[in-house]
Order: C-alpha cells, then sequence, then structure tokens
C-alpha cells in the first residue's frame, strides 16, 4: 500500500508539474514573425536607418546620430500599411529630424531607400516625401518627389541626389507610369551604385527605371566620367513630407507643395541594394502584412 500510495503521489507531482508548464508554455507571447520573414533581416548589415512611424516618440527605430524632432501642422500618425504611419497634409504637415555631423545620412556615398507610400491624386506643383537638407537650395541632398505630372490615376515619381563633389551636381530619375498607382498602398525603391554610377526606381519589387549617373560633360578625347561616391554637404535636418523651405519659410517655390499622403516603413541602406535584394524586401514586407 505504502509503495502505491508513493507511486500515486509522484504520479500527481508529475501531472500537476506537467500541467504548469503547459499552462506556461501556451500562456507566452506568440513570435509575430512565426512563418513570416522580418524585413529588417534583408541587408541588415547595411541597414543605418529604420522609420516605423508608429507615433511621435515611436517614429524611428533605428538611425545614429538622428533624432526625432517635432510634428510640423497638421501632421499625424493613423493607421496605416504595418501598425501606424505618417499621414500628411495640405496643412503645412511634416516630421522633423535632427541630425549630427556624424550621423549616418549625413555621410552616404551610396544609398537605397524603401518606404510604402500611399498618395491621394495631387493637385499641381511638386511634393517632397521625405528630404536631407542641405546641397541645393531648394532640394537639398537626397529628395523623393512625387511631381507635378502625376494625375488621377498615376504619380510622377523623381528621386533626387546632389553630388557637391561632381560638375553635374543634380541627378534625377523622373518616372510616370500607371503602375504608380494613386490612392493604394505601393513600395517604393530607389537605389544608387556608387561603383557603377547606376541609379534605379522600383515599384513592389519590379525596376521600373534605370540609368547611368555621369559626373560631368562629353569629354573631346576619352570616356564620360562616372559620377562615383556620393559626398553630401551641409546636412542638419531631415523632414518628412515637406520642402525645407516651406518648413523655414525662405524663399519658397510657388510650386512646392506639403505631401498629402502617406508613409510607413521608411528604411535607408549604406549601398545600393541589387535587384534580388529589393524583391527580397519587397517580399518579406508582403509576408509580415499578410
Amino acid at each position: 500500500m505504502k509503495k502505491i500510495n508513493l507511486f500515486s503521489g509522484i504520479a500527481v507531482c508529475a501531472l500537476f508539474l506537467g500541467m504548469s508548464f503547459t499552462s506556461c508554455s501556451s500562456s507566452s507571447t506568440p513570435d509575430p514573425y512565426a512563418g513570416k520573414t522580418d524585413p529588417s533581416t534583408i541587408a541588415t548589415a547595411n541597414l543605418v536607418a529604420y522609420f516605423p512611424f508608429e507615433s511621435a516618440t515611436t517614429s524611428i527605430s533605428k538611425g545614429d546620430g538622428i533624432t526625432f524632432n517635432k510634428v510640423g501642422g497638421a501632421g499625424a500618425f493613423v493607421v496605416g500599411r504595418r501598425g501606424n504611419a505618417y499621414q500628411g497634409s495640405t496643412s503645412q504637415a511634416y516630421l522633423q529630424y535632427n541630425l549630427t555631423a556624424t550621423s549616418a545620412l549625413s555621410n552616404l556615398s551610396e544609398y537605397s531607400y524603401a518606404a510604402w507610400i500611399k498618395t491621394p491624386a495631387p493637385v499641381g506643383g511638386a511634393a517632397s516625401v521625405f528630404n536631407l537638407n542641405g546641397g541645393d537650395a531648394n532640394l537639398g541632398n537626397l529628395d523623393f518627389i512625387i511631381e507635378s505630372q502625376s494625375n488621377a490615376d498615376s504619380l510622377a515619381l523623381k528621386p533626387f541626389l546632389l553630388n557637391s563633389t561632381s560638375v553635374w551636381q543634380a541627378q534625377d530619375m523622373w518616372t510616370w507610369k500607371k503602375t504608380n498607382s494613386t490612392d493604394k498602398w505601393i513600395h517604393v525603391v530607389s537605389t544608387y551604385n556608387k561603383t557603377t554610377s547606376v541609379m534605379s526606381l522600383y515599384v513592389n519589387g519590379q525596376i521600373i527605371n534605370t540609368g547611368i549617373k555621369y559626373g560631368g560633360p562629353v569629354p573631346t578625347v576619352g570616356a564620360q566620367p562616372l559620377l562615383g561616391a556620393l559626398t553630401f554637404v551641409n546636412m542638419t535636418k531631415f523632414y518628412i513630407g515637406a520642402w525645407e523651405p516651406l518648413v523655414t519659410g525662405v524663399a519658397p517655390s510657388d510650386w512646392m507643395k506639403y505631401y498629402p499622403g502617406m508613409v510607413d516603413e521608411l528604411r535607408i541602406y549604406n549601398k545600393g541594394l541589387s535587384a534580388t535584394e529589393v524583391k527580397a524586401l519587397y517580399d518579406a514586407e508582403v509576408t509580415v502584412i499578410n
């Protein structure tokens, strides 16, 4: 009897412990990326800034030397493509970040940036989705622009860069296609490779424009010089949704508009991503969202 009682006691204890462990296990927080690919695992070593835009205090989660400064005007955080997103407005809406001289954005010799955007049909002018100031008085050093040629069913996308050390400093890639849908979420990626001087633009993981950028006029003898490694100058601010002259009030042009759409999951890299990496990033973004 004692042996049976002892065995029964052990069995009950084992059963109780097993139930306790099972209970603890079932109440643990589920992995949000279970069966999915975290976009931050794509080109991780080259990701220098990440803006999830969850709120004013959590609008940026990665970016050495980049600090959130303020929400301007009617800028807001609303339900976006994944979690919250930045919501722009034509009523002086923007986000402003301060940069140190050694910040991750101040020392890009090549780059890629990727983001989800949702843009209503523009009405005249040109809007800056995001802008790294310095360089050109109007366009800064780096800009992603929704151009005035946009219409009710498509967007004119214009990545812009300025290399302060080249003869032809300003370079852009204007692209108008019906794949650039208005009022729908699209994933945009712009890249620049310093070795090849190739600038490329992707929408939803597919390349829609690409070309070599040159650093000067065609010489009498020899090949035209490539643009090469970039040098940005006088960066102090990074804006979401606005041109710097609009924010500062210093000689803004009448064509400058605030970006009225939404931006989400902005990632900036210190290299020109390959087409394979861009497609992997888009696929990862889609799996996480779905």
